[in-house]
């Protein structure tokens, strides 16, 4: 774990370095935010700056503390990981509501059809007044069924919404770490063979160092997408940092390698410039390694060691090439 502090406390210095920030409690701060917890209100609004690839200003990180709250932000990360489950758990009591609302509305308007029942009489001026109330209450409880009906809609969507977030990288919008774990167990309980592969950008920590992390997330925005509209309708991933994984339900690991290739050629035609300076960054490229998975749940784990050692040795003869394991 101090090892895991002290690696997140280097990159929030470089973040700061990068943007020429003093290393102040208060910049410090939401430097970290920026880095770790970007979907928070203040990360959002730090990354509609960086993404661009401008450094952000004292009197912009400024505002942007004033503006929500100044010393509250701090643990804004466990608090917004708290207000998620607080939602969720108020949705699932809402329901509950909502169910036993429905039944009791039902179950009222059958008392009172019987009450009117016994008091029946035969009269036509009784038979039509017994009539009417009797449609007025029908169409109460219908309303009131018809909005309990749309209000579980509506949750049930929100909780999908909450769903397919948990399971999407935030910054590339792909699947997760989580949601590929996911996608390999179900292919691995089918018994179907699979391709595998990994792919990393080439010199990624030169691309951060030199230029800092907000041109970092474009450059890794720029390979997901370019992955994920080559490779369509095949399963890609963001497996972690600068690492991506594509699944192909197939047992043609040379079909798997091709479609990578066109992926890598397609991203080198992308030009890529700082927006401050409309400085070319020159070529954007990734080196992969494809391996094949047939059986079960040991068959994953042995092939991303395959797929991740094809990997490490595209690097080592030059990079920018995708190699079978």
């Amino acid at each position: 774990m101090a090892a895991v502090d002290f690696e997140k406390g280097e990159k929030t210095m470089a973040f700061l370095k990068s943007h020429r920030l003093p290393p102040s409690p208060q910049n410090y701060t939401l430097a970290y935010i920026a880095l770790f917890d970007s979907g928070s209100p203040i990360g959002r609004a730090i990354q509609e700056i960086v993404d661009e690839g401008y450094r952000i200003k004292q009197e912009e990180v400024d505002t942007i503390f004033d503006r929500h709250g100044g010393a509250a932000i701090y643990g804004l990360t466990d608090k917004a990981q708290g207000e998620r489950a607080a939602h969720l758990r108020h949705q699932t009591i809402k329901l509950g509501e909502l169910a036993s609302s429905a039944a009791d509305a039902t179950g009222a308007f059958a008392r009172e059809l019987s009450e009117e029942a016994d008091h029946f009489t035969g009269d036509s001026a009784n038979t039509l007044s017994i009539v009417g109330r009797m449609i007025e209450q029908s169409q109460q409880a219908q309303g009131r069924l018809t909005e309990a009906m749309q209000e579980v809609k509506e949750l049930r969507e929100e909780l999908e919404a909450a769903r397919n977030d948990a399971h999407r990288d935030e910054l590339t919008g792909l699947a997760n770490r989580r949601a590929i774990e996911a996608y390999l167990a179900e292919l691995a309980e089918k018994g179907a063979p699979r391709v595998i592969a990994l792919c990393d950008i080439d010199k990624f920590k030169s691309v951060n160092d030199r230029y800092g992390h907000g041109v970092g997330d474009r450059v890794i925005k720029l390979v997901a997408k370019t992955l994920e509209d080559i490779c369509r309708p095949h399963f890609v991933g963001r497996w972690g940092g600068e690492e991506f994984i594509f699944v192909m339900s197939d047992a043609d690991a040379e079909a798997g390698i091709k479609l990578l290739d066109h992926a890598r050629h397609e991203l080198a035609k992308k030009e890529f410039k700082l927006r401050e300076t409309d400085e070319p960054m020159g070529l954007i490229s990734f080196s992969g390694g494809v391996a094949l998975a047939v059986g079960g749940e040991d068959a994953n784990a042995a092939t991303l060691k395959l797929a991740d050692e094809a990997l490490y040795r595209a690097k080592s003869e030059g990079r920018n090439r995708i190699l079978a394991a």
